[in-house]
């Protein structure tokens, strides 16, 4: 069975991993969205459909094996993690798309793993950062359909 997808964050960058990921990738159940501006995850969820609005990021990443997020900044990135790893998240994948600096990645993947989580950081600006992503998911071969996905979120 394919992985449950949410997406947190919908700016410009994440409403286009959204529709790449929705149009391409072959999802089993609807994508999960969640904004902080709820209009925004609708308006959304009404232009591409298969996808589903939900309005706490708790809500979004209970009901998802694989987290996307694209934040504003090192603060936001903080401040929804922290509230995210208040609950259960052990055996998701949360890769973060977020462009941060250097030692909030670090410390981001030091909070995510001490819970049971994995976490892929590849700041979606970085033209060497997707390629290195790229070449690193089809290499995966414990989760297939996961490296799929995410090659499909990044084209």
């Amino acid at each position: 069975m394919a992985p449950g997808l949410a997406y947190l964050g919908l700016g410009n960058m994440g409403q286009a991993m959204c529709g790449n990921l929705v149009r391409k990738g072959n999802l089993s159940s609807p994508l999960i969205l969640y904004n902080r501006t709820v209009s925004r995850a609708s308006e959304l969820s009404n232009r591409l459909g298969n996808c589903v609005v939900c309005y706490s990021v708790v809500d979004a990443v209970a009901d998802a094996d694989i987290i996307f997020s694209c934040l504003t900044d090192d603060s936001a990135v903080f401040e929804t993690f922290t509230e995210i790893l208040k609950h259960e998240v052990k055996g998701k994948l949360f890769v973060s798309c977020s462009t941060t600096q250097p030692e909030t990645s670090d410390k981001l993947a030091s909070m995510v793993e001490s819970r049971g989580a994995g976490l892929v950081t590849m700041p979606g600006r970085s033209s060497v950062t997707r390629s290195m992503f790229r070449a690193m998911a089809s290499q995966s071969s414990t989760r297939p359909q996961t490296s799929c996905i995410l090659r499909v979120a990044l084209v």
